[in-house]
């Protein structure tokens, strides 16, 4: 005979020998939702004589099981991010955007909200969070989005039973400072402190182009029509992963200024690698196997040129702004005059006293394309 509550049962058992026990049997939930059956010996009859002896000791015992069920049903931030991992986070990602959730989660999430249950996850908590994070405005946006997508998963596979908390969050990703402006003059000073030719064609073609950092590194020879002067653009390179291009427009292509191909020309006769299959900026510290890394080429050549610069010409303000680029923006000039100009430094062309704005901040979508 057994008496059913909400958490288990309650069954006095015969034995063989000695007198008979009271068992209580419950269904304890595990971390991957599966259910298996627990069964404890509470005591015999010459402890707890009666069944409401029996019920009494069963109450604490619930009460410990109770708790631990909670526990377990409760997910934690880490644990739906290793669910995340496993069923979404490489599905229809680019590897800039997955590097980009591994990189965010990795050092600045988990090792805040690792431990705190999804439901204990509030928006006014994460604003708070965030405002106290010593990052720009667009990355404190795209943590705040990689959690949201995080809890839409949760929510979708059923772990999570209430409102996206993220939704709510304010963060702008608005820049809190504008880009510097250069002239066309002031860039070609840049570009005639950079030694390495390759490190100087390369920032001349993101000048003159517009390229993004990926689709310059990911520019082979066989890519460059010049006889129909356009640059095509079938593949982008982040870090050592190759990756489509970020958006449809990008998929056609750009032109390519005459001053332009005749610099390129010139680079494939200097070039150990000119073969139509390798990389129009293949570092020989891979024999050719990769193009120049553009954190380095950044690090150990740019921004030095950057700064003999700012200590003849500019103020700090605009150096400050000058050595924390990381590519080019496409002024707003007539682009034949443009490339005059910037490829002067190259030997393509001799003077132009022609000005136009430069930007060493990220590439807005205005563009050739």
């Amino acid at each position: 005979m057994s008496t059913r509550y909400q958490e288990g049962s309650l069954e006095r058992v015969s034995r063989a020998k000695g007198p008979d026990v009271w068992v209580y049997r419950w269904r304890e939930l595990r971390r991957d939702g599966t259910r298996v059956q627990r069964k404890k010996v509470l005591g015999n009859l010459l402890r707890l004589k009666t069944k409401a002896d029996a019920k009494r000791e069963v109450e604490n015992l619930r009460a410990q099981i109770n708790a631990q069920l909670l526990k377990i049903g409760r997910m934690t931030l880490e644990e739906a991010w290793g669910h995340f991992q496993e069923h979404e986070l490489r599905v229809n990602r680019s590897p800039t955007t997955i590097n980009s959730y591994l990189d965010y989660y990795k050092s600045q999430i988990i090792p805040v909200w690792k431990d705190i249950a999804l439901e204990d996850i509030k928006a006014v908590a994460i604003e708070k969070w965030l405002r106290s994070l010593d990052l720009a405005p667009g990355s404190k946006a795209k943590i705040r989005n990689h959690m949201s997508a995080l809890f839409s998963h949760c929510i979708r596979h059923e772990l999570y039973h209430g409102l996206n908390p993220i939704a709510s969050v304010r963060q702008s990703a608005v820049r809190q400072h504008d880009p510097d402006i250069l002239t066309l003059e002031e860039m070609r000073a840049i570009l005639e402190n950079i030694e390495p030719l390759a490190i100087r064609v390369m920032v001349a073609v993101a000048a003159v182009s517009a390229l993004r950092r990926s689709e310059l590194r990911g520019l082979k020879w066989e890519d460059l029509d010049f006889k129909s002067l356009w640059i095509n653009l079938r593949r982008g390179l982040v870090r050592k992963d190759e990756t489509q291009m970020k958006t449809k427009a990008s998929r056609k292509g750009v032109p390519m200024a005459p001053e332009l191909a005749d610099l390129l020309l010139r680079w494939r006769e200097e070039t150990p690698y000119p073969s139509d299959t390798a990389w129009v900026f293949a570092s020989p510290f891979t024999d050719g196997e990769r193009p120049y890394w553009p954190e380095s080429a950044l690090a150990d050549h740019i921004k030095p040129a950057a700064r003999v610069f700012i200590r003849l010409c500019v103020s700090d303000q605009s150096g400050a702004a000058l050595t924390h680029s990381h590519c080019v923006k496409k002024p707003a000039c007539n682009s034949a005059t443009y490339s005059s100009v910037t490829l002067s430094c190259c030997g393509i062309s001799k003077d132009s006293s022609a000005y136009g704005r430069l930007s060493l901040a990220y590439w807005p979508a205005v563009s050739l394309r």
